[in-house]
Order: C-alpha cells, then structure tokens, then sequence
C-alpha cells in the first residue's frame, strides 16, 4: 500500500495554494471513481464451500483499506455461471439445487454474491471480484501508482480546478484533466477486460448468515 500523499507532486503544481486535506480527498475521490469504473484491481477468493440452504456468502477485502466493488465471475465446481439480477429471482423459492447462477446484494453496505437456486448440497464455489479504496482509506494499492497515477491524478486535478472561487479555480483545465481521466480510465478499463490485470492476492470468503 502507498499513501495517498505520495500523489501530490502529480497534483499540486496545478492547483497552487490548493490545501493538502482538500488534494488528499481529492486523490481518495479519482482513485475511488477510477476503481470502480475501470474494475483494475481484481483478486480472486480462494476456493469456498457452499452451505446447504444458505444463500448468501461474504467476500472478504485484502485489508481495511478496500470494498469489494463488484463481482466479476463466479465458478460452482469449476464451471462459470452467469449473473442475474435480485429481482428476477422469485419472492417465494423453495427449490434447492445445485446453483446455476448468482446475484449481489449489500448488507450494511458490504457488497455479498448470493446463490441461486439455494444449494442443495456443499459445492466448490470460486469468486472473482474488482476492489475500491473505502471512503476512509488513507493508502492506496501500489498499482494505482505504479500503473495509473496519470488517470487518477488528472481526476484529481480536474475536480479541484472546478472548485468556483477558489486561487486555482480553472474551468479549461478542469475540463482538459476531466477528458484526460476519461481517457486513461478507459485504456485502464480495456486492459483489464483483456486480462492483464493488477493485483493478485488471495483473499477468503464465508459463509453468511441471514
């Protein structure tokens, strides 16, 4: 992890008189934005049994640092099953099988992968998921620095210069750093679809109770 400050000399020399807390916040803002928009920082849970009629299962983060942002795919004894949203589920499910498709839901705003239909029996589940820094995070993953500071520190930049009123306010350059993230984003967001993607850790799953 690295700290959010080490950001400021990609930041500050366009913002002058900008203050450290605001840059800071701006930074945690792009990043965040950033993560979920382009899913570059995925990990894979290790390997997880299903419950016999237990739905819903949480995926745990690699630190305090980071929310699961999304579920890419899930694997049920190494063959993929597709996603579905809550509400094509019925209201009323009394069948049990093994699960042939999975859906997210957020409980107290922690994103779970449910199963559906409700299993059956123990199967092998495998979750693949794209992770954000939280609102509080003070640190960020290496690799949005080491990989993507341009894109993170253009939307920094972008939303301080369209602070009105302000030394720095600077609606051109707002607008050039906006289509600069933007851009970055979307070469992120493609690199990431294609497979080369950042971070690698190993993170657990369990079983939730509802």
């Amino acid at each position: 992890m690295i700290s959010i400050d080490s950001f400021f000399s990609r930041v500050l020399p366009y913002v002058v008189g900008c203050s450290e807390p605001m840059a800071r916040q701006a930074v945690l803002d792009s990043a965040i934005k950033f993560c979920d928009q382009s899913n570059v920082i995925r990990q894979t849970v290790d390997a997880f049994s299903t419950v016999s009629g237990l739905v819903s299962y949480d995926l745990e983060t690699p630190n305090t640092q980071m929310r699961v942002s999304r579920v890419l795919a899930v694997t049920v004894d190494g063959v993929e099953i597709g996603g579905i949203f809550e509400e094509d589920v019925p209201r009323l499910n009394s069948q049990s099988a093994k699960p042939t498709s999975f859906y997210t839901t957020r409980i107290d705003s922690e994103l779970v992968v449910n199963m559906h239909p409700l299993p059956d029996a123990a199967y092998s589940v495998i979750v693949t998921a794209a992770y954000a820094p939280t609102r509080s995070a003070t640190s960020l993953e290496n690799d949005l620095y080491n990989y993507y500071s341009e894109g993170i520190a253009a939307g920094a930049i972008s939303k301080l210069a369209a602070i009105p009123n302000m030394p720095f306010s600077n609606d051109m350059l707002a607008a050039k750093m906006e289509m600069e993230a933007a851009k970055h984003c979307s070469a992120a967001k493609t690199e990431s679809y294609y497979g080369r993607i950042r971070g690698g850790t190993r993170v657990k799953s369990r079983p939730l109770v509802r």
